[in-house]
Parts: structure tokens; sequence; C-alpha cells
């Protein structure tokens, strides 16, 4: 038992094929396939598409760089949180921050490490614990090339505020100000 496609379509709610004979050629081997039109189900115009602005290249620019700025931001405070707890070494963001932000950051992971170490002195082994996860952040534009952004970063027993200026400098992305809560 065959259906027609007429049958498929009001069955599945879809609109009626509209089947066009295949044109046979007078050459027996030659067959030309069919074409399958699909006509509306109502008779009624399609309403016309709302104007929209159309943005600007420069809009789409600013965006674009917004969401790098943002991706950089992340990356930058997990890194931070996990130099901070002893996962990842300090050097890996030397190409990130300037000066002050990594002197600031290698003397706060000593410190960490150092009350870590006296809390780990009465236990026989340390447990790695999970690192930092960037919860949400903020980004806004401060200037040409100058952006600041908020997070916050939970750990697995707290959640901390992290706040940060990038700018660019030569192409690359540098953290000039760093504050971790």
């Amino acid at each position: 038992m065959s259906e027609q496609p007429q049958d498929l379509a009001a069955a599945s709610g879809a609109p009626r094929p509209l089947t066009v004979r295949p044109v046979r050629p007078a050459g027996p081997d030659s067959y030309v396939a069919p074409v399958i039109r699909l006509r509306p189900q109502d008779k009624e115009p399609a309403p016309e598409p709302a104007p929209h602005r159309a943005i600007e290249a420069s809009e789409a620019d600013e965006a674009d760089e917004l969401r790098r700025a943002a991706g950089t931001a992340r990356s930058v405070a997990q890194a931070c949180m996990e130099v901070i707890g002893g996962s990842r070494p300090v050097q890996q963001l030397a190409r990130w921050l300037d000066p002050d932000c990594y002197d600031k950051l290698v003397h706060r992971a000593a410190l960490a490490q150092e009350r870590g170490a006296r809390r780990a002195s009465g236990r026989s082994a340390l447990q790695a614990l999970p690192s930092a996860v960037v919860r949400s952040a903020r980004v806004c534009r401060i200037g040409t090339d100058v952006y600041e952004a908020a997070l916050v970063v939970v750990e697995p027993h707290r959640a901390r505020a992290v706040a940060l200026r990038l700018e660019r400098r030569r192409g690359l992305w540098k953290v000039t100000a760093l504050e971790i809560g």
C-alpha cells in the first residue's frame, strides 16, 4: 500500500507539496526527476519583515573587542586565583600582568602558600582542592583600548571578588590594576 505525498502532508500538518510530472524526452534512457514545490496553506501574503537598523562595522568591532576583553579578564582572574591557590606558577602570568601587579600577585601567593603550609603541618597528606571558577564577569569600556572588569570567582569554600583593568599595549592586553577580595 503506497501513500501519496498529499496524504502524508495532510497527516503531518505540513504544507501539501505539488508534484509536477516528469518530462520524459524521446530517448528511452533519459529521465528527468520530478520537481516538488511547496505551497503555503493559507492564501494570505506573508507579513513584511520589520525594518531594522543595520549594525555598523564599528559597532560590530566594538562588540567583538568587548567579548575579547571579557574573555581575557575571565582567563586572567581564574589564573590569578590558581596562582594564589598554589596550582599554577606565577611566571605563567608574566606576559599578562604589568610589573606592579605581578609583584603584588607574587607577594600574595607567597603569603597564601605560607598560610597553607602552617595549616597542613598537622596533616599527613595534602589534598588537591578543585580550582576556582569564574561565576560572572562585568566588563565596561573606560577609554580607547582600556577596559575594567569586575568578576565573581567561586572557590570550594568561598566566593571572591576580583577587579582588574585591561589596557591594550602594542596589540597585547596587559592587566594594569588588579584587586582580589
